[in-house]
């Protein structure tokens, strides 16, 4: 006796491959989560819109030491540690050294509040749907990270910082000649 129902060859790789493609894709979501702290290679480069109009763009400071700190108004850490940020500014904005403030998670209103509180003058900018977050994958707030003159991640400090952490590090990176 012979089946007269009309055989569907294709659903049977349907029902196997959509799975097995979910399962994929889990997978490669669930490693990108648990991928760790940036703390050394080329740092990711990237452009910020800044809050006076402006721009900063990392690929334009080869060359410099360049002090990347990710803050947000609402991060009470990042409120202690600002008169230490503005010191750093001050101590080394005449030399080959960079400094950008970047965003994160922040309101226009609030981030330019918590500027102008603090009297921050180093550029800062928002981190527009947090993809400079996500570069360098940050796990919240304060972070900084502290490029070479070879654009490289020399340092990184996931916690409120201070000057008399910062200076050191600053002093002998900018101590080192350029290498090509």
């Amino acid at each position: 006796m012979s089946d007269s129902r009309p055989r569907r060859p294709l659903i049977v790789p349907f029902f196997i491959a959509v799975p097995v493609l979910i399962v994929i894709g889990l997978g490669i979501a669930l490693l990108q989560g648990n991928q760790g702290q940036l703390s050394s290679g080329a740092a990711p480069t990237f452009r910020l819109k800044l809050y006076d109009g402006g721009t900063f763009d990392l690929s334009e400071q080869r060359g410099k030491v360049v002090l990347i700190n990710f803050w947000a108004s609402w991060c009470g850490p990042c409120r202690s540690e600002a008169a230490e940020l503005n010191a750093i500014w001050d101590t080394f904005r005449g030399q080959d050294f960079a400094m950008i403030g970047v965003g994160y998670l922040d309101n226009e209103r609030d981030a330019r509040a918590f500027l102008a509180e603090f009297g921050v003058e180093y550029p800062t900018g928002h981190d527009d749907g947090s993809q400079i977050a996500r570069a360098y994958r940050i796990r919240g707030v304060p972070e900084t990270f502290i490029i070479n003159r070879r654009g490289e991640i020399a340092h990184v400090i996931i916690a409120p910082t201070t000057v008399s952490v910062l200076r050191p590090l600053i002093e002998a990176l900018l101590a080192q000649e350029v290498q090509p």
